[in-house]
């Protein structure tokens, strides 16, 4: 899932930022732009937008009680000049082949047919979301569920948990007790083997023709290094997750 999040930033920066934070926590997330994170300087931002607009499958229309902007020269809205770069992304937006989402914040409500431009007219039939500040987390996982389908959990149910110390020694104790119980297996599947070789000193010896101290310190550089990856394969998951959004 990748998200673009439109909206005014007179009216929503602080909501649209703690919603790419939250969405970026998210591993059904593969993607989240944000302007101001998104276009480098230097970079044509309505180009940006434009080739944005082509890459992603959700559009997320972030809308407040000033969404539609400040009045402007003729006393109509801003979201009526032709330059208004929010009346530009949801254009765009509508004609995209993205599933455009009206996010309503608190207390707003759908503009009307009326307080559009002709271009625009047909966002008021697209059904909207309602986003409570108050209950931030708890919507924006209802709105994932509808999106995503319903998934269960402790906490936010698709944001991954802070990693917590406790967290943290849990898994790499597992890592540990898992990293030793291989390297015990390998000790009685050599034994059981009944070829003459009783430890992994004397199949280190015989593989690699070794002497015993010599073959002693492999396998001890061995160990440690099974125990090293036992202690970080826990974490793997989590850091793949965040390397591909």
């Amino acid at each position: 899932m990748k998200v673009f999040l439109s909206y005014r930033r007179a009216d929503s920066q602080v909501s649209a930022g703690r919603m790419a934070q939250f969405l970026d926590a998210v591993s059904a997330v593969d993607a989240v732009f944000l302007d101001v994170d998104g276009i480098a300087p230097g970079e044509n931002f309505e180009t940006k937008i434009q080739d944005t607009l082509t890459q992603v499958d959700h559009v997320f229309l972030i809308i407040g009680a000033q969404w539609a902007g400040p009045a402007g020269n003729g006393g109509r809205a801003r979201i009526f000049d032709d330059d208004d770069m929010v009346r530009r992304e949801t254009r765009l937006a509508l004609a995209s082949r993205a599933k455009v989402v009206p996010i309503l914040l608190d207390e707003a409500s759908m503009p009307r047919p009326g307080d559009l431009p002709a271009d625009l007219k047909a966002l008021p039939s697209i059904n909207a979301f309602s986003l409570r500040t108050a209950h931030f987390d708890e919507d924006m996982d209802d709105l994932l569920d509808a999106l995503l389908g319903n998934k269960q959990g402790r906490s936010s149910r698709w944001r991954d948990a802070p990693l917590t110390l406790a967290g943290a020694a849990w898994r790499t104790a597992a890592g540990l007790l898992g990293a030793a119980a291989l390297m015990i297996g390998l000790g009685l599947a050599n034994r059981w083997a009944d070829d003459g070789c009783y430890d992994l000193v004397c199949r280190l010896h015989v593989m690699f023709g070794l002497d015993d101290q010599d073959a002693l310190g492999l396998l001890w550089l061995i160990g440690l290094l099974v125990l090293g990856l036992g202690a970080l394969a826990p974490f793997a998951p989590r850091w793949l997750r965040r390397k591909h959004r």
